[in-house]
């Protein structure tokens, strides 16, 4: 329990704080204790009829549907990329694997992949899995690029600038993922119909192809496109202001209980979980920035270590006799 309880503290501490906590437990606090020293003895003063409809459906149900919209976001980039790696697999596995033998068994001939005296399934695979790498070594590149959607992005200059530029970037890598790496895929698909590969085999394997671009542009979307900006600056204003609009009950509570330390402990608590929300919201924004969130995914461990070891694994199996390949991942 003592364990649990700590990390808890530090979680709000470190992760749930933030300059908005301090900007609002300061205006609360202030009004707090002005009103309640201009009004200790003033019996004719009644500051408690304050109702909190305002902050509860107001404030605090669009907060919380934002962070379910953020959670939902975040469960959906896992979702693609899951999709992503096991498509990868299994478009390596088609390149390196798959054969077109003749069904005849009284054949003497060779059938297949060992008919192609001039084809290499290892050369041909192996290029295959550098592709795949490459291209999950791009998009993590791409996917953990600092946050453009914020509001200061819309509206000021130095945010459009920052904006602009980061923009620039992320199409440069997006073209090089797409117009490289997908079109290589496809034109090692080719090369194996050149082969002798059956045409529903390859169209099976172009249905692959289709996915996994499917999933990049699922990915692609989640990082560009945002929830209601509107929405994040109302949360974001109001979980500052609104603490200070209820100084007065905070003072009323001070003066019936003779305790100015109890009314400002009850305006702190407001203030926090108010902007405890916000910052939820916040950390949230962004689902690939582990680094800097606990709930964040950790793109470059996804896409970059876990996909590259499962395909050298693969290799490994398939190919139990070639060199090894020294193919490392990149961390950015």
């Amino acid at each position: 329990f003592a364990m649990n309880f700590y990390s808890t503290l530090v979680v709000c501490v470190f992760y749930l704080f933030s300059w908005e906590t301090v900007a609002s437990f300061t205006l609360s606090v202030s009004l707090t204790v002005y009103l309640y020293n201009n009004f200790r003895d003033d019996s004719s003063w009644d500051g408690g009829g304050l109702s909190w409809t305002l902050l509860s459906f107001a404030i605090i149900t669009p907060m919380s549907s934002s962070i379910g919209m953020a959670f939902g976001r975040r469960e959906a980039a896992l979702r693609a990329i899951a999709a992503l790696r096991s498509t990868a697999y299994n478009i390596y596995s088609a390149h390196a694997i798959w054969d077109w033998r003749s069904p005849s068994h009284t054949s003497a001939k060779p059938t297949g992949r060992d008919a192609r005296t001039n084809f290499s399934s290892l050369h041909h695979s192996d290029q295959v899995l550098t592709t795949l790498i490459d291209m999950g070594q791009e998009l993590a590149q791409i996917l953990t690029l600092p946050c453009i959607t914020r509001a200061r992005h819309r509206v000021t200059r130095q945010g459009k600038r920052e904006c602009t530029k980061l923009t620039a970037l992320s199409k440069q890598a997006m073209h090089s993922v797409i117009a490289l790496h997908i079109n290589a895929l496809t034109i090692k698909t080719e090369h194996l119909k050149e082969e002798g590969l059956p045409g529903n085999e390859a169209s099976r394997i172009r249905q692959w192809e289709r996915s996994i671009l499917e999933q990049i542009n699922i990915l692609r979307n989640i990082k560009t496109y945002r929830t209601p900006q509107a929405l994040r600056s109302f949360a974001r204003l109001f979980a500052i202001v609104l603490p200070g609009f209820y100084s007065p009950f905070f003072a009323q509570v001070a003066r019936d209980v003779e305790s100015l330390a109890f009314g400002l402990i009850f305006a702190l608590l407001t203030s926090v979980a108010l902007t405890a929300l916000f910052e939820s919201i916040r950390v949230l924004e962004d689902p690939f920035v582990a680094n800097t969130t606990l709930d964040g995914i950790d793109i470059n461990e996804e896409l970059d270590v876990l996909l590259c070891t499962e395909l050298i694994d693969a290799r490994a199996v398939f190919f139990p006799d070639a060199e090894k390949l020294d193919l490392k991942p990149r961390r950015y």
